[in-house]
This record gives C-alpha cells, structure tokens and sequence, in this order.
C-alpha cells in the first residue's frame, strides 16, 4: 500500500521534527511511504513576491513548487534515510527496501501536467492540493496531513477550507481519495487519526 504523507509547510521549524517524522512514519513502516512538503515561509515569500510584482499566477504557481523543493532538500537533511524521488525511481527505490521517499513535486507536476493532467495554476490551490492530487494520480490509498493543529470532530473538507486549515482547492479533490488522515504534529501524543 502507498501513504502520501504531506507535512505542512510551518511544521519546518518545529523542534524535534526528525524524531517526531520517524514515529509518524513509523506508524505506518508496514507499507510504501511517500513524503510530500509544503511550502511554509519559502512559499509565504512567493506570495509576497507575487503580491509587490503582480506576478501571473503561471509563475507564481511554479516558484511556489519550486519553494516546496527547496523545503524538501531541508527535510532530506533532517532525514538523511530518505531518498528524493519521482514515480520511476520509487519503484526501484521501493522494489529494494520499504524506506519512506521525499516527492520530487516540480517533476512529478510536470509529468503529470505532459499527459494532459493538471490542476489550476493560482493560489487556491497550495501544497494540500497538490498533495491530494499526487494522491489521485500516483495513486496512493492514502492521504495523511501532518499539520500543526488538530482537526475538529465531524469537520468537511468545505468545513476545513472555509477555517483555513487547508487550500480552497482541496475539497474538490478530497473525494476522489480512498483515506485521508490527519495527525497534528505539535501534539505530544502523536495520532493519526482518520478525518474523510
């Protein structure tokens, strides 16, 4: 079985975050881990670039990838047992041992995007989305957010956006996933929970 696990952007400057990405991770060693990392400041910084340059959303969606790469070499540091990958190299990767990978989200999107598959390039749509999309498309029967807050009891993906607790894409793709859990980082216990 295939997990995608998106850590959230603001979750980078969390003490302790190796540890607490291994316990995680941990608690699902028994099948194919796949690391995927929001934006966080890098992203916040586009955003702002976006803002005072009226950049067009084309760019702006690609740096904001580009930002989600960047975290992802800072997070292959923290994690040094992982290895970067896109679709072909994880199934050599996964064929040898079951080890989690980090996403390489820019060529993953662009290969996705070359077969006619792709999702709307502006600021509705953030790292959640892409993750569930990468979701969709690998595809992987499950989707854990691992976030900074908990998620309230009973709460819709529509419930989740209007709260800004992810992007205003995310609802549309959410569906189309078999699994999505939830687990907030920051927590001293570390849980997984089961949210859609």
């Amino acid at each position: 079985m295939i997990v995608i696990f998106k850590l959230g952007g603001s979750l980078l400057t969390l003490p302790g975050l190796a540890d607490k990405l291994r316990v995680v991770l941990g608690l699902r060693s028994d099948q194919r881990c796949l690391i995927l990392t929001g934006g966080g400041a890098a992203a916040d910084a586009v955003r702002e670039w976006s803002r005072i340059h009226q950049l067009d959303d084309e760019t702006a969606h690609w740096l904001a990838i580009a930002s989600m790469n960047l975290n992802r070499e800072f997070l292959g540091r923290l994690l040094p047992e992982t290895s970067v990958s896109d679709r072909d190299q994880a199934r050599l990767l996964w064929a040898n041992k079951s080890s989690p990978l980090l996403l390489d989200m820019a060529r993953f999107a662009t290969t996705e995007e070359a077969s006619g598959q792709s999702l709307p390039h502006n600021w509705n749509v953030t790292s959640d989305s892409l993750a569930a999309w990468a979701a969709i498309r690998w595809p992987a029967e499950e989707l854990v957010l691992l976030k900074s807050v908990p998620i309230p009891t009973g709460l819709s993906a529509d419930d989740a956006s209007e709260r800004e607790l992810v992007d205003p894409y995310f609802p549309r793709l959410a569906p189309q996933i078999q699994r999505i859990f939830w687990c907030n980082l920051r927590a001293p216990n570390l849980l997984i929970e089961r949210w859609l």
